[in-house]
């Protein structure tokens, strides 16, 4: 088990038998119970009063100038270029846990506000008699929790396990539900589990164990303060920060792992490691040899670093639906903790795993809306100019503009949008999170907290692998991300310049979707990619071997659902559920499904119910499905011995 599951209130021990077989818990007092998988033991402050603290994630270094902003931004932040000079890295040969309890008992809550890293960290401090729960920046890690109506309130990292729970009772919430089946995600805090939500990003949630209350303090939001510097200036402190970030992580007597594709972001995370001298693997997933996966192959050899294909094929994908059922959550797909089913071949391999993820997230214009020009049967044309978004109903029209909405729900998607999403004095409220500004809402909604992105579960895959980084989330580079003029986002390049800085000769190979190398101008890159595009959609001859196969990263899941019968198979098994869902009917599932093998586009709408069915959350909650959760086969890894032994969680 690598969840964190808790529950707080005079009937919370002895309840983790009948609700998540873990054989006991890890802690309990003071009508607190917490039960922590082995990966995550829990490490107690010397003296009397043992206070016991439990990290999920990682922390990497702490700011003791970083004063709390009341989610202003923070010094070292959105309004200046340099980091803060109080940054210290947290110590290797120093677990997370442990250095949490030290700067706890040096400065007290406050010290959250200068933590660096990617965790949920939970504090029993019993002479309190009070339990904290601190999620990071953007909440990279998730807690799920309600209050029961016993008066206890109940947590989990796995929103999965909730349901289960003897004390929870919930049914599904038909606005949220809508959400989630549109968008493939929830926003802010909101689940469609009734009464069932997520900690806020960048908080400290105090529960007292004595009266059951819960207060909520809010340390930081993205505040997006562009400073309008030379851009190879911007590019000169983003290769510094990314340099730091990597050599305060890597350690000598670790191998290291990086996902790489065909493209820069994950390019720039192998320079990185190269530059440092570091031992590294190169692992490329892929259904068969591709573009993508040659240019990936070239890349390593061009580094001298082995490389590994990680071939998927079709049944990979198909059989995500079971192996992936209890880690899914309600954001994303069944499909994407992409690396499930490749475990063994990873962590028998590394120490420590390093992605590219969330670099266009923050770095490029993902977050930027652009207009997009149709070009009739050759497709359509992204412009590199910004969409103005000048109130929040036309925030509103972006998200409705890209809903998966072909179900006849008995809730108006846009109305429940209006509802979630409005102004509150000075502030904006997005499903109970809070911006200060509608260009903080526009910029950065897509990815604050991160649960609005839709691959926050491939993330925490990787996150219980093996020690994982992604650069882009570190705080350095978020903080700089705020402070990136919009033109460099659209017209520029950084994470490209930052690759020909590193490792130049990387820079000369061509981007797999561009066909044009790194180290070109942006017109000229532009111009390539929908080149590329048009050449693919008139070449027949180029035609990859089944209809499902592309020359990019993933299969073309509107054909594979036209090749393969799963869905109904899916729906043949869970059609009781199906009827069960509201506003739903097997029936119309079979009608949407017939209509997508006759030539429309319904993979949003599919694949999200799929998912949806499929889920453990869901026959408990609309079927009442009785026993202790088997999760015998879940994504989440069994606990391997490491290669060596590696100090930290």
């Amino acid at each position: 088990m690598s969840d964190l599951h808790g529950t707080v209130g005079a009937d919370a021990p002895g309840v983790f038998d009948d609700w998540i077989g873990v054989g006991g818990t890890v802690h309990e007092a003071d009508g607190l119970s917490i039960a922590a998988g082995s990966r995550y033991p829990r490490d107690r402050s010397p003296g009397t009063d043992e206070r016991t603290c439990w990290v999920l994630g990682e922390l990497y270094g702490h700011d003791a100038g970083a004063a709390h902003t009341d989610g202003s931004g923070g010094p070292g932040g959105s309004e200046t270029v340099g980091p803060s000079r109080a940054y210290e890295p947290r110590p290797a040969s120093v677990a997370s846990a442990n250095y949490a309890l030290a700067l706890y008992d040096r400065y007290g809550r406050s010290f959250v506000c200068g933590l660096n890293g990617n965790f949920l960290l939970a504090i029993h401090d019993p002479e309190r008699g009070q339990l904290l729960l601190s999620t990071d920046r953007f909440g990279t890690v998730p807690l799920y929790w309600t209050r029961p109506d016993d008066g206890t309130a109940v947590f989990s990292t796995n929103v999965q396990t909730l349901p289960y729970h003897p004390a929870v009772d919930t049914a599904f919430h038909p606005g949220y539900l809508h959400e989630y089946l549109a968008f493939r995600r929830t926003f802010g805090v909101r689940t469609p589990l009734e009464g069932v939500e997520k900690l806020r990003p960048g908080t400290v949630t105090t529960m007292d164990l004595a009266d059951g209350t819960v207060s909520a303090d809010q340390y930081w939001r993205p505040r997006y303060r562009p400073c309008e510097v030379p851009f190879e200036r911007f590019v000169d402190e983003f290769v510094g920060r990314f340099r730091a970030v990597l050599d305060e992580w890597l350690r000598e007597d670790r191998e290291y792992g990086v996902l790489l594709s065909g493209g820069s972001d994950s390019r720039l995370a192998l320079a990185g490691l190269c530059d440092a001298g570091a031992d590294a693997t190169a692992f490329h997933m892929n259904d068969w040899m591709n573009r993508e996966a040659r240019t990936a192959e070239r890349v390593a050899m061009e580094t001298g670093t082995p490389f590994e294909w990680l071939r998927r094929g079709p049944g990979y994908r198909i059989g995500a639906t079971e192996r992936n059922r209890w880690a899914t959550t309600f954001n994303g797909w069944f499909s994407q903790p992409y690396t499930s089913g490749f475990e063994a071949e990873i962590t028998g391999r590394v120490d420590g795993l390093l992605s590219g993820l969330y670099g266009d997230s923050l770095f490029r214009g993902y977050g930027v809306p652009s207009p997009t020009v149709p070009l009739g049967g050759l497709g359509s044309v992204t412009l590199p100019v910004e969409r103005p978004v000048d109130s929040i109903d036309g925030y509103v029209d972006l998200l409705v503009e890209r809903a998966h909405d072909g179900y006849d729900l008995p809730t108006e998607l846009r109305s429940v949008l209006d509802e979630e999403i409005h102004r509150d004095g000075g502030k904006i409220r997005h499903h109970g999170v809070v911006y200060d500004s509608l260009d903080d809402l526009v910029y950065y909604g897509g990815c604050y907290p991160l649960s609005n992105d839709d691959d926050v579960r491939f993330q925490t895959g990787l996150r219980k692998l093996r020690p994982y980084r992604t650069p882009y989330l570190d705080n350095r580079l978020l903080e700089l991300s705020l402070s990136m003029p919009v033109g460099y986002r659209l017209r520029r390049n950084v994470i490209d310049r930052a690759v020909a800085r590193l490792a130049p000769d990387l820079a000369e190979i061509a981007h797999a979707s561009t066909g044009v190398a790194l180290s070109r101008p942006f017109p000229v890159k532009y111009a390539g990619e929908h080149l590329t595009e048009l050449r693919r959609k008139c070449d027949s001859t180029r035609a990859p071997p089944e209809p499902y196969l592309t020359q990019g990263p993933w299969l073309d899941d509107a054909e594979l659902l036209r090749s393969s019968r799963f869905v109904t198979e899916v729906l043949t098994e869970n059609r009781a559920l199906a009827d069960a869902v509201p506003g739903m009917s097997a029936g119309e599932v079979r009608r949407l499904y017939d209509e997508h093998c006759n030539g429309e586009n319904h993979v949003g709408e599919l694949y999200t119910l799929v998912t949806l069915l499929t889920m453990p959350a869901t026959a408990r909650v609309l079927a009442g499905d009785p026993g202790t959760p088997d999760r015998t086969s879940s994504a989440e890894p069994p606990v391997r011995p490491p290669r060596r032994v590696i100090a930290d969680d």
